[in-house]
């Protein structure tokens, strides 16, 4: 869980504590990018429903592909590009 999250009702005093920002504090970006896309996988993982959640993995995951397989996603455009023109 994220130290940005709320505390679970169960959670004991040593875990809430844990849980707990430090004032004054901003959380790392790469922590919180992190934790989006845990929950935003997690979110889309049973299939997509169409809510703006999955809309957001969708587009996060075309993003990462495209750093990741520069090429790939060029050819896949490139193809998409010229079956539409037909």
């Amino acid at each position: 869980m994220s130290p940005t999250q709320g505390k679970p009702d169960n959670a004991n005093a040593a875990t809430a504590a844990q849980l707990a920002t430090r004032p004054g504090t901003a959380a790392d970006a790469n922590d919180v990018m992190r934790d989006q896309l845990e929950w935003l996988i997690e979110h889309a993982q049973n299939g997509g429903c169409g809510c703006e959640q999955c809309e957001r993995y969708l587009r996060a995951r075309a993003l990462l592909l495209m750093e990741l397989f520069p090429e790939s996603q060029a050819a896949a455009i490139m193809k998409n590009a010229s079956s539409a023109g037909r």
